[in-house]
């Protein structure tokens, strides 16, 4: 073969590379806006997902939080039944006390002579205060509350329960600015009432820090608007549960923002008081996030995945001619 016709074979070769390679980059090229848009609509839905997941944790840590006010709730609501049905047992057999039968059966008795009956029964209980009660419900002998001598409490709803029950009744006063739950009898003689025993004890804050104990919930009582009692004497813990008290009213599950830091709260009304008597709670969404801790980088894997698987198959399509 002669050197021009060499020289002409190898440039129609050239030629039919060059229009070759030109028609794959064309085609790449056309790939491209396709590619970018995969990603864009792959990258979007990755977004979306994470922030309808975020959403998601967000709902499982409130909900989180308001599971341990209602077990806050049980708790405190077993803990009062436990001490009632003790105070109910006390004073079954307390009501039995020969003395204190004997004596309250002599007519026109004076209040010392009871009084004192009181003082060795209630010494023996180790706990709490003792009342005998006139038969028209007045105070008229007391150990240990000397703050409710002479007090009239024939309208209270737990003496009519008594008056009318052959056992003794539990429940709960709001007296003098405390909290006290109770058992009360009612001592006959025959049908006739001659005097009604009080066994009882006030709140104090061991009941509340069982309830915060158990649930990690800090709990108080308060009455009208104003905290009595608390889980924790701790500052910032009184603060918040004064806040949520200041709200009127019975409410569950409402945000409370505070110094940076949020709460889930709660106000259940207790018993029947002429006070409004609550159980207070809160807990700290930073303490249910802390469960949910390492769940917040795993909802970024699945996109980050996708996004690229996605990059790794266009990237090989793209060299496809």
């Amino acid at each position: 073969m002669s050197d021009e016709t060499f020289m002409a074979a190898s440039g129609t070769t050239r030629r039919a590379v060059t229009r070759s390679v030109s028609k794959a980059a064309v085609r790449r090229h056309a790939r491209t806006p396709w590619i970018l848009l995969v990603l864009a609509l792959t990258g979007g839905l990755a977004g979306v997902w994470t922030f309808v997941a975020k959403r998601q944790l967000a709902a499982s840590i409130y909900a989180e939080a308001a599971e341990h006010l209602d077990h806050a709730e049980k708790a405190f609501s077993i803990a009062v039944a436990r001490r009632q049905a003790e105070l109910q047992s006390n004073c079954r057999v307390l009501v039995e006390d020969p003395r204190l039968k004997h004596t309250l059966g002599i007519e026109g008795i004076d209040e010392d002579t009871v009084a004192d009956i009181l003082v060795d029964l209630a010494r023996l209980r180790g706990a709490g205060f003792l009342m005998v009660l006139s038969p028209e419900a007045r105070v008229f002998a007391q150990a240990g509350a000397a703050e409710l001598r002479g007090l009239d409490l024939s309208d209270s709803s737990i003496v009519k329960k008594a008056r009318a029950a052959p056992a003794a009744v539990a429940g709960s006063w709001v007296i003098a600015g405390r909290v006290m739950d109770l058992s009360i009898m009612a001592m006959r003689f025959g049908s006739e009432v001659i005097a009604f025993l009080v066994v009882g004890q006030a709140l104090d804050a061991s009941v509340l820090q069982s309830v915060a104990a158990q649930t990690g919930v800090d709990a108080a009582n308060a009455l009208a608007g104003t905290v009595q009692l608390a889980s924790s004497a701790e500052a910032h813990v009184a603060s918040v549960l004064s806040h949520v008290a200041a709200d009127t009213g019975a409410f569950r599950g409402r945000i409370l923002d505070l110094d940076g830091t949020s709460y889930v709260t709660a106000a259940i009304q207790l018993g029947e008081s002429a006070q409004s008597h609550r159980l207070v709670l809160a807990r700290s969404l930073t303490a249910s996030e802390a469960a949910f801790s390492r769940l917040g980088w795993l909802l970024f894997i699945p996109s980050l995945l996708v996004i690229i698987a996605v990059i790794f198959s266009m990237s090989v399509f793209r060299r496809t001619p």
